[in-house]
């Protein structure tokens, strides 16, 4: 949800629910915008469609500070996709890489990866910044109450048979 106000401006408040119900929201506000239509690349480079993203989170902030631990959580939840028990190299197109500035500051970017030959198996990859990229800096954030969380994260004890 995105809003707009003298008091905070540009605000964007992400979630997550559980059983119908909301879960946890963080609200950062951004700064320093750049759309993916200010930066020139080759468009083949664009995301293709069941195509995974590399997720990196930089900065000791992400592990010891409790709301950009949260804000990891949340962005892991947003941008990892389908959970897969093969991963094809080629299906790995893009990176979005979360750089912690501050207690409540980080940069965020996101390139697509060009992969070029380079001699050996394994092909050498170049980051190229396709947008957007944004400085998010964490206004507030509401963590979901302790029984919530053990029932979200409970999983089932019987695995299913195969025939």
């Amino acid at each position: 949800y995105g809003s707009h106000s003298k008091k905070r401006p540009d605000n964007l408040v992400i979630g997550r629910t559980y059983d119908h119900h909301v879960y946890d929201l963080v609200e950062v506000g951004v700064e320093n915008l750049r759309t993916m239509e200010s930066f020139t690349y080759d468009k083949k480079l664009s995301p293709k469609e069941g195509s995974k993203p590399f997720i990196a989170f930089i900065g000791e902030g992400f592990e010891t500070v409790e709301k950009l631990k949260h804000l990891k959580e949340v962005l892991l939840d947003l941008f990892r996709g389908e959970v897969v028990e093969n991963l094809n190299l080629a299906g790995v197109d893009r990176a979005y890489v979360c750089t912690a500035l501050s207690a409540t500051k980080v940069f965020f970017t996101h390139s697509a990866l060009r992969l070029k030959k380079s001699g050996t198996v394994v092909p050498r990859m170049e980051l190229v910044e396709v947008g957007p990229s944004m400085d998010l800096v964490v206004r507030r954030h509401c963590l979901p109450n302790e029984s919530l969380r053990k029932e979200a994260m409970r999983t089932s004890r019987n695995k299913p048979k195969k025939k």
